[in-house]
């Protein structure tokens, strides 16, 4: 192996380190599977598709949509099954989004997790509190959409993994 492709390997390993790490960006609701997707569809333009090309590029895509619909699907069936408002489930999504933010300098990228998953309980549990003035209809509102939020965020992650390793396949034992 000459120093050129030992260089090559090392600059592939480093890059499915970094597009590994952008998976932890779908738990606390961020694009990490479209990322993801903008970083391969990049390293694909830069070395002219040698070791990813327009089909990889394809799947990728395919799961990163199918992570989507899935993410949505779960969550607000989930939610909804559990008894939750329309109220509510908007309370869970602006919450989880307000505290996200809220926290992320808070020891970044556990802060921003931790804030997402708080603010979905809490924002479900108050919008559903506003609109019914039940506590106990509120609290499950919140256990509802916090569990919903967890299975939702798994399900994108589970897609962004199997995108990941696509990726990986390409790069490493195809490349």
């Amino acid at each position: 192996m000459s120093g050129e492709q030992i260089l090559g390997l090392a600059g592939r390993l480093v890059l499915l380190l970094l597009s590994g790490a952008l998976l932890l960006l779908n738990a606390v609701g961020l694009p990490g599977n479209w990322i993801l997707l903008a970083l391969a569809a990049g390293y694909s333009l830069v070395t002219h598709f040698e070791h990813v090309g327009w089909g990889t590029l394809g799947v990728m895509a395919g799961l990163a949509l199918l992570g989507e619909a899935l993410e949505a699907t779960v969550g607000l069936v989930y939610v909804s099954k559990r008894g939750a408002t329309r109220l509510g489930t908007l309370g869970a999504f602006v919450g989880g989004l307000a505290g996200a933010i809220a926290s992320s300098t808070v020891a970044p990228p556990v802060g921003a997790l931790l804030g997402a998953f708080a603010g979905t309980f809490a924002g479900a549990f108050l919008f559903e509190y506003m609109g019914e003035r039940r506590r106990d209809r509120a609290l499950r509102a919140g256990r509802a959409a916090l569990v919903g939020r967890a299975l939702a965020a798994v399900v994108k992650t589970t897609c962004g993994f199997w995108m990941w390793v696509v990726f990986a396949y390409k790069l490493l034992v195809r490349g």
